[in-house]
């Protein structure tokens, strides 16, 4: 199977991504307030001010969303909006049910829907509220709704979709410890280089270095959450060592091809940054 490179990325893709989900939030009503931003567009909004020297983050070819489920009050028609909304900016429903694509500007652009369910197997489809007819389907994801227990929220503008005008929406973003736990487990389920680039990204760049963003997720209400520990704990399996996995994927997405002293240094680069995350985090969440 290909694995994918840095390459494969340009911020003009990137940038439709964008369009569609500032579309996409400013049109489902309350429901903005029940999703949260997850995937390979969330770490440029984690990171914020990159350094000088940084390159920047290489952007992503889908949006992916959370959306917080299981509250008994919903009604039917809760999740018949949201389906609704979605087809109203000219999504469309496509196999697999949780994904909604349209074309920008000829390119296609998907939004995928994320959840958690103890209603049906991880990385399974199921749909929320089951028997009221709604079309919505999400993925099953253990650990999506740790997102909204630690989440930042960014507002960003951008032209929406169709000639709509610029526009203005709040962004719940995944903050860094429920991103960090989500991707290691999206890269653990499919070992796609762009999983442990974003994770390590993410990290190195936050604000202050792999140590801060340790320090920071030590401080998040969900430190102490089995789900979080099960997550850091294979965090540290896989970035263990260079010679393992992830660092190996990390180097392949972003190290150029052929080049043996850059995807080494890369491999360096993952481990060491994963163990200064781990370091800080671990004292202070000792004592919790």
């Amino acid at each position: 199977m290909k694995r994918s490179h840095h390459s494969q990325y340009d911020e003009e893709t990137t940038g439709r991504c964008e369009r569609a989900l500032v579309t996409v939030l400013g049109s489902v009503g309350l429901w903005r307030e029940r999703i949260y931003l997850v995937g390979g567009l969330a770490p440029r909004y984690i990171v914020g001010q990159l350094p000088e020297e940084a390159e920047p983050h290489v952007g992503t070819t889908d949006v992916d969303l959370v959306i917080a489920l299981a509250v008994e009050s919903d009604q039917p028609e809760t999740y018949w909006t949201l389906a609704t909304n979605l087809e109203r900016c000219n999504f469309q429903q496509v196999e697999p049910s949780f994904r909604w694509r349209r074309d920008v500007d000829g390119i296609p652009v998907v939004v995928e829907l994320l959840g958690e369910s103890t209603e049906t197997q991880p990385g399974k489809t199921f749909r929320p509220r089951l028997g009221t007819g709604s079309k919505l389907s999400v993925l099953n994801i253990p650990g999506a709704n740790l997102a909204a227990h630690d989440f930042i929220v960014v507002p960003i503008e951008r032209e929406r979709l169709d000639g709509g005008g610029l526009s203005r929406v709040d962004v719940r973003v995944a903050n860094v410890l429920p991103y960090t736990v989500l991707k290691i487990h999206a890269f653990q389920d499919r070992h796609e280089n762009k999983d442990s680039y974003d994770l390590v990204f993410t990290l190195r760049f936050y604000p202050g270095g792999g140590a801060a963003a340790g320090a920071a997720a030590a401080a998040s209400p969900i430190a102490a959450h089995p789900q979080v520990r099960d997550g850091l704990r294979l965090l540290e399996e896989r970035f263990a060592s260079a010679d393992l996995d992830a660092p190996t994927a990390y180097a392949q997405f972003i190290a150029a091809p052929g080049d043996d002293d850059d995807l080494l240094r890369r491999r360096q680069e993952a481990v060491a940054t994963v163990r200064g995350f781990l370091r800080s985090f671990r004292p202070k969440a000792g004592k919790e």
